[in-house]
């Protein structure tokens, strides 16, 4: 994958029946081109360092 990742600081919230979602918000002038795919990664293994990675699929990754 490209070193040009967006990475997006999660939040992690309780929705009214106690379980755990997380919440992320980003501006900036970027514009996601997904008509060759998009990778979406989530990392919440570690407390208070909750993340999601944004990144354009490689054509190696559509073989996956």
């Amino acid at each position: 994958m490209s070193n040009k990742n967006i990475v997006i600081d999660l939040k992690a919230r309780k929705d009214v029946d106690g379980q755990i979602f997380y919440v992320g918000k980003v501006e900036a002038p970027v514009l996601i081109d997904c008509s060759d795919g998009a990778v979406f990664l989530v990392f919440v293994a570690d407390k208070n360092q909750e993340q999601l990675q944004i990144a354009l699929m490689d054509k190696k990754d559509k073989e996956d």
